[in-house]
């Protein structure tokens, strides 16, 4: 048994990154070791083995999300990692006290639930719906409104079967912008904030992404040539 190994003898175990070796340790053994130490008063134990729990876990994340995906990810992989250490403090209290049971039984499948918990927050929390800019003065959008409408519905609209292909190429050239156009695209057409404001208070994509607003227009000018493209799908 893992409680049964001398500190060094654990960390060897720990140091082992193939999970096909037999000596690896699963991560729901990690997750036991800690509540253990936790329980015991153990703060040595505690400190070899969280460590390398959540280094698992951010590596996880940094697959299931990614750079890009969304506006400040890394603050979301953080919060996420962040959370997910509250649960060992509050292990065995407040309302839900066994609830890390679940992860000593089916890790992977635990903490994906708990990172699309969070991932469906942080979203909801930047989430505004977004406008389909004006017509121009003879009533026609201007062709960057266009293409930014398509992308408006593309993040928002329900998927559906012949939408998959154009969401995928539209998902595929988002991540080939530039990060600063990239984020002025999700910040404004994606997620609906405005480009700035005369409220100084207001969170805006200029305020988010501490420019002005005439840059997130350039920006967003420089995205929509190169998402061009997409106009012929409208």
């Amino acid at each position: 048994m893992a409680l049964t190994l001398t500190p060094q003898g654990l960390r060897a175990r720990l140091a082992i990154t193939d999970r096909q070796d037999a000596n690896h340790l699963r991560s729901e053994t990690l997750v036991h070791l800690v509540r253990h130490g936790r329980r015991t008063g153990d703060q040595g134990l505690i400190s070899l083995v969280l460590p390398v729990l959540l280094a698992r876990c951010e590596a996880i994340l940094i697959v299931k999300v990614p750079d890009g995906q969304l506006p400040e990810a890394a603050t979301v992989r953080e919060d996420i990692l962040g959370e997910f250490s509250e649960l060992f403090a509050s292990d065995g209290t407040g309302k839900d006290p066994d609830e890390l049971d679940f992860y000593e039984c089916k890790f992977n499948r635990a903490f994906r639930f708990f990172r699309i918990d969070v991932v469906r927050r942080e979203t909801g929390r930047l989430k505004h719906v977004a406008q389909i800019p004006e017509p121009d003065e003879d009533g026609e959008p201007e062709p960057h409104d266009e293409v930014f409408a398509r992308v408006s519905e593309a993040f928002r609209s329900p998927a559906m079967q012949d939408g998959d292909v154009f969401r995928s190429e539209l998902h595929d050239a988002l991540l080939e912008l530039p990060p600063d156009e990239r984020d002025a695209v999700i910040l404004v057409h994606a997620l609906g904030y405005q480009e700035e404001s005369d409220d100084p208070g207001e969170e805006t994509a200029a305020t988010r992404c501490d420019c002005t607003g005439r840059t997130t227009r350039n920006r967003l000018t420089r995205a929509a040539t190169k998402l061009a493209r997409f106009k012929e799908d409208l």
